[in-house]
C-alpha cells in the first residue's frame, strides 16, 4: 500500500491479537493490558478508551488507526470510520450514549429549519462539525449535531453543560445528508440544467443558434444556391479550394505533432507525506451499466490515495433501476456514495455531472466513465502536475488507452486513433499552450476553476471538448500526464457509428461557439 490505511474491508492486513483461550475475566484483562500498552505508545487514545470498549474495537486496531491518522494528518474518528471496522450508524449511536445526549436514527426533511442554500452548503461540508435545527412533533426544538472534527473531550464538555442534553442529538452524516439531499434535489436539478445558460448564455448549447448566427447561416445558404445557379463551375471550384485548405491544415497539424509522438512511461511515484494531500473527488457517470458495476468498484478501490481523503460519487439516473440495484447489492466502502439524478431536463451525461458537482467537497475533481480502469497512481500524478504548474493550469488530461485493440478491425483502428490523439496530439498542443479539446474521461480539474467557468454544459453532447474550449476562453490551460486510463473501445461498426455521429454533432456546436 502507498499510504497507511486498512487495505481491505475484511481488515486482513490489520495487526491482530493472538488467539487466546481462557476465561472471560482473562480476556478482559488481556484487552485492558493491550489498551494500556497502546496508551503508552499513543497517549491521544486516552479520551477514546471508553468508546472503544463500547464499540469492541481491539487495542491493536486502535493503535494501528492512530498511527494511520498521524501519517495522514487526520483525526482518529475520521480514520476509524474510513477503516470499515465499524458501522457508521453504530458509531454515532455509541458516541451519543457515551457522552450522554440523544441520538437521531433518521431525519425528516420537512422538520428541518434550514434554507435551501444552506442545505446545499451543508451537503458539501466534509469532516467538519455541522449543526441543524429540528422541529419536534410536540412543539419542541432540538439541534442535530454531526460531531465530525470536534475533539471527544470537547464533546463531553458540551454535553455536560446545563440543559444541553435535553435538546442536543447526535446524528450520523449519512442520515442528515439524506434528509438535506431530499430537500434540495429539485433545486440542484434546476441549477444543473440552467446555471451555465443563466451565467453565460452565449457559451451554452441550449440555443442551437442565436439571431445573428441564424441570419448569417440563412444568408449564406441563399448566396450559395444563387452562386450555384449563376456560375456552378466557379462555385464548385471555390468550395473545393475552401475545404481543401481546411483538410490540409488538419493533416499539417498532425504532421507537426508527429515528431513528438511517443508513449512516455508512467514511472512509479514515491509516496508523499499523506498529510500534504488534499481531498480528491471522483465523479463516475453510469447509465444502464449494471453488469460492469462490480468491476468498476474494484477498479476504483485500487486508486492509491488515502481513503479518508478520497470521496467517490457514483452518478446514476434515478430511473435506471437495474444499475441502482446493482450498486445497492454491493457493500460499498464508506467513501463511495450513489447520487441519483432526478428525471428533470435533458437526459445527458453532462447534466448528471453538473448535478453531482455541488455534492463533492474535494479541492480537485476527476471524471471517469463506468468502463474505466484508471492507473492506481493517476490521481497522484495529476496532483503532482498541479503542484508543479502555475495557477492558470486548471485541468490535467490523462491518456485513454483502448484495452481491446485486438478485438477486430474497428477496435484496432479506434486504438490507433486514441494513441495518436492522447499520446501525440494533445501533449503537443498542451506543450505549446494551445487549446486542448479534452477527452470524455480522466479529466482532472481544480474544482474552484471548474465552478468558475460553469462546469459541464447539460445541452452539449461533446461536453468534454466544449469544456476544454471554455477553459481556454477564460484564460486557463490544460496539461497532460502519462498515467493512463484503460477502457474498451467499440468493436463493431454498429457501435462505432452512433458514437462518431454524436461527436460530429458536438463539434458543430463548438464551431458555433468559436465564431461568437
Amino acid at each position: 500500500m502507498l499510504f497507511g490505511e486498512l487495505p481491505h474491508r475484511d481488515n486482513a492486513a490489520v495487526p491482530q491479537e493472538r488467539p487466546f483461550e481462557g476465561t472471560s475475566a482473562s480476556l478482559e484483562q488481556e484487552a485492558e493490558d493491550g489498551f494500556q500498552f497502546a496508551l503508552y505508545l499513543f497517549p491521544e487514545l486516552q479520551d477514546w478508551l471508553p468508546l472503544l470498549r463500547r464499540l469492541a474495537v481491539s487495542p491493536g486496531n486502535a493503535a494501528y488507526i492512530t498511527l494511520v491518522a498521524r501519517g495522514n494528518g487526520t483525526d482518529f474518528q475520521t480514520e476509524l470510520l474510513a477503516s470499515g471496522l465499524i458501522d457508521e450508524a453504530n458509531f454515532y449511536r455509541a458516541l451519543a450514549e457515551e457522552i450522554g445526549v440523544g441520538h437521531a436514527e433518521a431525519v425528516e426533511q420537512d422538520r428541518l429549519f434550514i434554507s435551501d442554500e444552506a442545505a446545499v452548503s451543508c451537503l458539501r461540508r466534509r469532516a467538519r462539525p455541522l449543526t441543524v435545527k429540528l422541529a419536534g412533533r410536540d412543539n419542541t426544538t432540538s439541534y442535530l449535531l454531526v460531531p465530525d472534527g470536534i475533539p471527544l473531550d470537547r464533546l463531553r464538555q458540551i454535553a455536560d453543560h446545563p440543559n444541553v442534553a435535553g435538546w442536543l442529538k447526535i446524528v450520523s452524516p449519512a442520515a442528515l445528508h439524506s434528509a438535506l439531499f431530499s430537500r434540495v434535489r429539485l433545486l440542484l436539478a434546476r441549477r444543473a440544467t440552467s446555471d451555465l445558460f443563466d451565467r453565460f448564455p452565449d457559451l451554452s448549447a441550449r440555443l442551437v443558434a442565436n439571431g445573428w448566427q441564424g441570419s448569417v447561416l440563412g444568408g449564406g445558404l441563399v448566396a450559395l444556391l444563387m452562386a450555384l445557379w449563376l456560375n456552378p463551375a466557379g462555385t464548385w471550384l471555390v468550395l473545393h479550394i475552401f475545404f481543401t485548405v481546411f483538410f490540409i491544415a488538419c493533416v499539417g497539424l498532425r504532421f507537426a505533432a508527429f515528431p513528438s509522438t511517443g508513449r512516455p512511461q508512467a514511472e512509479a511515484l514515491a509516496a508523499p507525506p499523506a498529510s500534504e494531500l488534499p481531498v480528491y473527488s471522483v465523479l463516475v457517470a453510469l447509465h444502464r451499466e449494471a453488469e460492469i458495476v462490480p468491476e468498476l468498484v474494484a477498479a476504483l478501490e485500487r486508486i492509491e490515495w488515502p481513503k479518508s481523503k478520497l470521496e467517490i460519487k457514483l452518478v446514476c439516473e434515478a430511473d435506471d433501476l437495474q444499475t441502482l440495484d446493482a450498486l445497492r447489492s454491493l457493500a460499498l466502502p464508506r467513501n463511495m456514495a450513489v447520487v441519483e439524478v432526478p428525471v428533470f431536463g435533458p437526459r445527458t451525461k453532462p447534466k448528471a455531472l453538473a448535478y453531482a458537482l455541488p455534492l463533492a467537497s474535494g479541492e480537485f475533481v476527476v471524471l471517469y466513465d463506468a468502463e474505466d480502469h484508471p492507473h492506481p497512481q493517476q490521481l497522484l500524478g495529476a496532483w503532482r502536475k498541479f503542484q508543479e504548474s502555475p495557477p492558470e493550469v486548471a485541468c490535467v488530461q490523462a491518456p485513454l488507452e483502448v484495452s481491446n485493440g485486438d478485438a477486430g478491425f474497428v477496435a484496432r483502428m479506434f486504438a490507433f486513433e486514441y494513441a495518436a490523439l492522447f499520446r501525440g496530439m494533445l501533449p503537443w498542443l498542451a506543450s505549446r499552450r494551445m487549446l486542448v479539446p479534452l477527452g470524455g474521461t480522466s479529466n482532472h480539474f481544480r474544482r474552484a476553476v471548474l465552478e468558475e467557468v460553469g462546469s459541464w454544459d447539460p445541452y452539449n453532447v461533446t461536453e468534454d471538448a466544449d469544456l476544454g474550449m471554455r477553459l481556454a476562453r477564460f484564460g486557463y490551460r490544460t496539461e497532460t500526464i502519462a498515467f493512463p486510463t484503460y477502457e474498451s473501445g467499440p468493436d463493431a461498426f454498429a457501435t462505432w457509428l452512433p458514437q462518431r455521429t454524436r461527436w460530429f454533432k458536438g463539434w458543430m456546436h463548438l464551431f458555433k461557439f468559436s465564431v461568437i
